[in-house]
């Protein structure tokens, strides 16, 4: 449908701009210059990075693990440098809520109405990680590091381990770190 088709591309777009503030904050905390660490936690603490997305906001969670699988940082919040108020823009957000209000003022069945939405925020939240991916895998090439780290949507059980690409579930993730001494 052209409606979805044009908010796909404007977000695209929104991505791409964002892209060299998120690579940036990525090589930051690569280099462990943003991380803010508990009190008497360091660089050398840390056995993974957690990277953790709101679906709806598309805020991503940044806080970094340490042994036992305890969090050892305070949560950053990604990309640390809004070009406007809203992340996508002002813009996607404007015409994403009008989104289903014009597919009601079209002549499809409700029920085709929810699976098209259905489908958009899918596809979504594809784009949303494949380019996540995409910023991670670009700055662990450049800086040549190489780091236990995690993706995922916010308390989501499964979590992408961003080396393999494949999921892991929290339970694996705390059975790995918890014999760390």
């Amino acid at each position: 449908m052209q409606l979805t088709q044009k908010l796909r591309y404007l977000f695209i777009s929104d991505l791409e701009k964002y892209s060299p503030i998120l690579e940036e904050d990525l090589k930051n905390l690569l280099t462990s210059t943003s991380i803010p660490y508990f009190k008497g936690k360091e660089g050398t603490d840390v056995v993974a990075f957690c990277f953790e997305y709101d679906h709806k906001e598309l805020t991503i969670f940044f806080y970094a693990l340490g042994k036992g699988s305890k969090m050892i940082s305070d949560i950053l919040f990604l990309p640390t440098q809004r070009i406007e108020k809203h992340f996508p823009s002002d813009k996607f957000v404007i015409e994403e809520e009008d989104l289903e209000d014009l597919l009601y003022e079209t002549e499809l069945e409700e029920n085709e109405i929810e699976d098209l939405l259905i489908e958009y925020q899918q596809e979504k939240q594809s784009i949303f990680t494949n380019w996540f991916i995409a910023r991670w895998k670009n700055v662990t090439e450049q800086l040549n590091v190489t780091i236990d780290a995690y993706f995922s949507k916010l308390n989501s059980f499964y979590k992408t381990d961003l080396n393999s690409l494949e999921p892991i579930n929290i339970e694996e993730i705390e059975e790995k770190y918890n014999n760390i001494v």
